[in-house]
């Protein structure tokens, strides 16, 4: 770990991934009413608030495989939350203003994500 981060809030990638999990709840608040609508929201909301709570979670642990496997498993999540911005985006759920902030914003977690596992599983070799 980076000398002065004593907390997953103190993480550039975390505070990345909240701030867009923040702007996927509000894009969601505007989702229509219908069932498929809803469905797709509960799924992008669960995927979108999973990447900071799995950073989170694996800063517990912050040795080796225990944390490299959560930030596996949020970068994952980046990559699902993505994929529901896509439908949400060809069902008309959300514009394409806010979809290509979204995709942009999950794409810079995921690199970034993918950027600190390769650092812990060069540093755990």
């Amino acid at each position: 770990m980076q000398k002065g981060i004593r907390s997953y809030r103190d993480l550039i990638v975390w505070q990345k991934a909240h701030a867009f999990a923040r702007k996927v709840l509000d894009v969601c608040r505007k989702f229509p009413r219908t069932d498929e609508a809803r469905i797709i929201k509960q799924q992008i909301i669960r995927s979108a608030t999973s990447v900071p709570a799995n950073i989170a979670e694996g800063f517990g642990g912050n040795k080796g495989k225990v944390f490299q496997n959560s930030l596996t498993i949020a970068r994952r999540e980046a990559g699902e939350t993505d994929y529901w911005l896509l439908l949400s985006l060809e069902e008309g759920f959300i514009d394409g203003k806010n979809h290509k902030e979204l995709e942009n914003g999950y794409s810079e977690v995921r690199a970034m994500l993918t950027s600190m596992i390769y650092k812990i599983s060069d540093g755990a070799s």
